[in-house]
């Protein structure tokens, strides 16, 4: 039923820049299934000019696996500081007049039959306006790890500018939760879909070889962090829980980036990397250790999980659907002391490392990025039919 989408969007990977990767991981999938995508992801000027983002073409092009090509349409608007809360509305209004400006010449040739929103702010609110005014069905993805939206214009003002979307794809239970709790959406109207894995990119490669390249030592015990270099994502909880540790033995890679600098003396490498790279380095590790606070659906996990790697992360809600006891140790994410134990536990006990690989792997075939996307289709498309 569903031939082609319109993907709106604040950000989208392009050829200058690393940014919403599962997404575009998700738009190259129904790519595959002959649907035609059409993103539009309005670029900032002031973002450009003031913090020295790369700017991207107007039109550019993704391919994927398949090289089916996915079209992205890039329109330059203004933004300016949420110093107040009218801000908030004027980056709106703005964001809409970019993103509405292509689609109403791209409509003019394509029957759309859905929009599919990524996030609520900007992206949902102005769907769901084009949508109401071009008679198309609108979905979107909620995979926030915080209330920021209603934070910023109010459970009121959300609802409102929600009301008559056609669904909802939440990434997790805890993410559903959160929008009946505030009232912003009616429970029949929202699916939850975990996020998916592409296989083809990630899965277990040779450590020892990768040992080799990267000229790490064969014995080491490797743990890896992927994440903001934030406090919620609590990079510095595991650093201090390694200092406690203070074994010269346990190595440490931090991938990402952000204003806190990992502190901890046997750093492997530390800083940003191309997404095709990634799995290199969860490869060559022994463990995965993300002591988050906040979460949507955590792609990074999922990610390590399809590399075999056994998972240290909270044990909040947001983690209940890509993890459970047997391929992952589930911690109150503020204990130091219990990152500490976890860590040991899993450095002293080979055996225990190795059944959590094997049952990582297994948690990551039924995160699988193709199947996510089949499902998220045959659920768009009962809700149109309807």
């Amino acid at each position: 039923m569903i031939k082609n989408i319109c993907i709106i969007t604040q950000k989208y990977p392009s050829d200058n820049r690393i940014a919403y990767t599962f997404l575009e991981q998700l738009v190259n999938k129904f790519s595959d299934y002959d649907i035609n995508c059409y993103v539009i992801c309005p670029q900032s000027l002031t973002q450009v000019l003031i913090r020295k983002t790369p700017i991207n073409k107007k039109i550019y092009y993704r391919y994927n696996d398949n090289n089916k090509k996915v079209t992205v349409y890039s329109p330059y608007y203004l933004t300016y500081s949420n110093f107040v809360k009218q801000i908030h509305y004027v980056n709106l209004h703005n964001f809409k007049m970019a993103t509405e400006s292509v689609f109403k010449k791209l409509n003019k040739t394509i029957k759309f039959d859905v929009i599919y929103a990524h996030f609520i702010y900007p992206s949902a609110i102005v769907a769901n306006k084009i949508g109401k005014k071009y008679n198309i069905p609108v979905f979107f993805a909620y995979g926030e790890d915080t209330d920021y939206t209603i934070k910023r214009l109010g459970k009121d003002k959300t609802k409102e500018l929600l009301d008559g979307i056609t669904g909802v794809i939440s990434v997790s239970l805890s993410n559903k939760k959160r929008l009946l709790d505030n009232n912003i959406i009616q429970e029949d109207l929202i699916e939850v879909f975990p996020n998916g894995i592409n296989s083809n990119i990630f899965y277990p490669k040779n450590k020892q070889e990768l040992r080799k390249k990267f000229g790490y030592r064969e014995n080491d015990f490797i743990i890896i962090f992927v994440g903001r270099f934030i406090e919620a994502k609590g990079i510095n909880r595991l650093c201090r829980a390694l200092k406690e540790i203070n074994n010269e033995n346990i190595k440490a890679i931090f991938i990402g980036d952000g204003p806190i600098k990992p502190d901890y003396d046997n750093i492997l490498f530390e800083g940003k990397i191309e997404q095709n790279k990634i799995p290199d380095y969860l490869s060559v590790s022994d463990l995965f250790v993300l002591p988050t606070s906040a979460e949507g659906c955590c792609n990074a996990i999922i990610e390590a999980l399809a590399c075999g790697l056994p998972v240290i992360s909270s044990n909040k809600s947001f983690n209940d659907e890509i993890l459970n006891e047997k391929c992952s140790i589930r911690i109150d994410e503020m204990n130091v002391d219990e990152i500490k134990t976890a860590i040991k536990k899993l450095y002293n006990d080979k055996k225990s490392r190795d059944k959590f690989s094997k049952a990582a792997l297994k948690k990551a075939e039924e995160l699988n990025i193709g199947d996510r996307a089949k499902n998220i289709l045959k659920y768009m498309e009962s809700k149109i039919d309807r």
